[in-house]
């Protein structure tokens, strides 16, 4: 009873450190998701001019290019290069706010048909610039990563339960040696 109990714990301790492992994998892919936001971000809401007639539009429905859009200060879109339904992107309520009070935001945006975006809001001025991208390519990655941790685990336990196999078998032919040898040769 005692073996069962013991190799039971080990697999509780495998599946807690593989869960704990893609825990870790899912937050540095999807944090990583707001870098070149973010950095786009910034770099506009630090001064750099902002082409009101942007001619490289991203249509938010297909690409997972980055974009950006900036709002006035009464949260109408003025300019940029993200396009949803053929007009500037305006997010949720409350995102453009959060911005304006704590000065950056940093927000998963999803739209009603499941499409989801990495956003990094800056103020500027009296100004919000917004850019984001879309969590497809991190999202698949995600999937990728689970499925090999996945896998490993898998393959851990299977280890681990062939362990468990050779100990008990050879727990058991020890035991019958030791009968043999206790109860002598038969037939004498």
């Amino acid at each position: 009873m005692t073996r069962i109990v013991r190799w039971s714990a080990i697999a509780v301790i495998v599946t807690a450190l593989f869960a704990a492992l893609y825990l870790v994998m899912q937050q540095i892919e999807r944090q990583g998701a707001d870098d070149a936001p973010g950095r786009l971000a910034s770099q506009l809401s630090d001064g750099s001019s902002v082409d009101d007639s942007a001619t490289d539009q991203v249509d938010l429905a297909s690409s997972d290019a980055v974009f950006y859009v900036v709002y006035d200060r009464s949260d109408r879109p003025v300019a940029g290069t993200g396009r949803l339904d053929g007009s500037l992107a305006t997010p949720p309520a409350g995102v453009l706010d959060q911005a304006r009070r704590a000065g950056s935001n940093h927000v998963t945006w999803q739209l009603g048909d499941g499409r989801r975006f990495a956003t990094v809001e800056r103020r500027a001025g009296d100004r919000i610039v917004l850019a984001g991208q879309s969590l497809a390519p991190t999202e698949a990655r995600i999937d990728r990563i689970g499925a090999l941790i996945l896998a490993a685990w898998i393959c851990v336990l299977l280890v681990g339960l062939g362990a468990f196999l050779v100990e008990r078998f050879t727990d058991a032919a020890s035991v019958r040696a030791r009968r043999a040898a206790a109860t002598g040769p038969r037939g004498a």
